[in-house]
């Protein structure tokens, strides 16, 4: 048909209709395909297009071949357009679909939905990407600041307490005094009552089995004892050397002075006020602590500030004093063997020549080794205790405290503790002798 179009004639199925080099065949099955020349020459079908009713011009079936969407979707497609009548390719179809004329950059080359809809999803990609860089650096950032807030809140503190606003992780005490609340995510959570409840008696039973054992109460020469020696219980024993001296000399009442002087000299070195070259506890924090013993210690925020620095003294010497024990570089050893020659001063005119005297010495060292261990432990925790000697059973009374009640005297929180809660019970024996 060359370049002229049959224009309103009938096509029936198997017919074709052609203008500008535009085919069109209806198919007999009621569809209708479109192709066009191409470049090399060869024909480009483009597909099923629509059903075509019957008795359709070539006229209409042209126009309504060009009011498809695919028809303007390539390049191709557009040649077909164009080489349709003008304005048919912007009529609605009979569907009701509409067809849009191709988006075209600035120098006149259309872009497709295909790769429209990349470009935008490789924007979206790009865009979530940044966005996720900009958050893991802002949360880093977030993170860097509360551990600074936590550890030197209590330095800021002091360094912008007359600046406007809220100082976070600081609480105030009663005294103004800044206690920073990251240090109890820091430090260890308080013993159980019943690990120091054990401690404690374990000392007492210790000290108890190494007198039965070691020790004989039969007679012994008069004199045998230098009441010197009794100096070693200090000053402010509750029982006079000279009446210490008759009970040891007495045979039915020797094991029970024995174990007093015994626990006396030993708890009374556990003590952080007692003199640093004699304490059990590390010899650093009896000096540190009589060197800042100064002001109101019955205070809360001094109680508070005070067990704070003992769980922290503690836990930074855990390697020392904790997890290597008594090892070769340990200080204490020095006062252990101080306390050894003290003791033994007492405790030797009284010995039982059966035993092994080595033995002897190398138990009573166990004993203070555990002392000062247990000692350790009470100074690490955040409450105060103290050590009630029972002086309302003095000799007088006709019975001895011979090993001291545990008792707690402040709480976890600095409070003080009225009366005093009993840990452990005090050991007191009738003077039958």
């Amino acid at each position: 048909m060359g370049n002229s179009l049959l224009a309103d004639s009938n096509i029936g199925p198997g017919g074709v209709a052609t203008y500008n080099n535009v085919t069109l065949i209806f198919g007999t099955d009621q569809t209708l395909t479109y192709s066009l020349d191409g470049k090399d020459g060869q024909k480009e079908t483009f597909g099923v297009a629509l059903t075509a009713p019957a008795g359709a011009t070539a006229t209409s079936l042209i126009q309504s071949v060009s009011q498809l969407n695919s028809i303007v979707l390539t390049s191709s497609s557009a040649t077909l357009a164009s080489r349709l009548p003008p304005g048919s390719h912007n009529r609605t179809s009979p569907a009701g679909n509409s067809t849009h004329p191709p988006t075209e950059t600035p120098e006149g080359t259309s872009i497709s939905p295909g790769a429209a809809a990349g470009i935008a999803i490789g924007c979206l990609v790009a865009g979530g990407i940044l966005a996720t860089i900009v958050l893991w650096l802002w949360l880093g950032r977030a993170r860097r600041f509360r551990r600074y807030a936590n550890t030197e809140s209590g330095t800021a503190a002091l360094m912008f307490r007359g600046e406007k606003g809220p100082t976070p992780h600081v609480s105030s005490l009663g005294s103004g005094s800044p206690i920073p609340q990251g240090l109890d995510n820091i430090l260890p959570q308080p013993l159980e009552d019943k690990a120091i409840t054990a401690g404690m008696s374990g000392l007492g039973l210790a000290i108890k089995n190494h007198v039965q054992s070691f020790y004989q109460t039969g007679r012994v020469s008069p004199g045998l004892l230098d009441l010197e020696e009794l100096q070693a219980l200090g000053s402010d024993a509750p029982i006079s050397t000279g009446t210490l001296s008759t009970l040891l000399s007495n045979s039915g009442t020797r094991e029970v002075a024995l174990r007093f002087c015994t626990a006396w000299v030993v708890v009374s070195r556990m003590q952080l006020s007692s003199e640093f070259e004699k304490t059990l506890l590390p010899r650093e924090f009896a000096q540190c602590f009589q060197a800042m013993a100064i002001g109101n210690r019955t205070s809360h925020a001094q109680a508070l500030l005070f067990a704070r620095w003992r769980a922290l003294s503690a836990e930074l010497a855990q390697t020392t004093y904790v997890r290597n024990p008594f090892s070769q570089s340990d200080p204490r050893h020095l006062n252990v063997e101080k306390t050894i020659h003290a003791l033994d001063g007492i405790l030797l005119p009284y010995k039982d020549s059966r035993m092994d005297n080595a033995q002897r010495l190398q138990n009573l060292r166990e004993i203070l080794r555990r002392a000062a261990n247990f000692a350790f432990t009470l100074f690490s925790q955040p409450s105060t205790w103290d050590f009630d000697w029972q002086e309302q059973h003095g000799v007088l009374s006709g019975s001895l405290c011979i090993f001291p009640a545990l008792v707690q005297v402040t709480d976890e929180l600095g409070e003080p503790i009225k009366p005093p809660r009993v840990f452990t019970e005090a050991i007191v024996r009738r003077l039958d002798g």
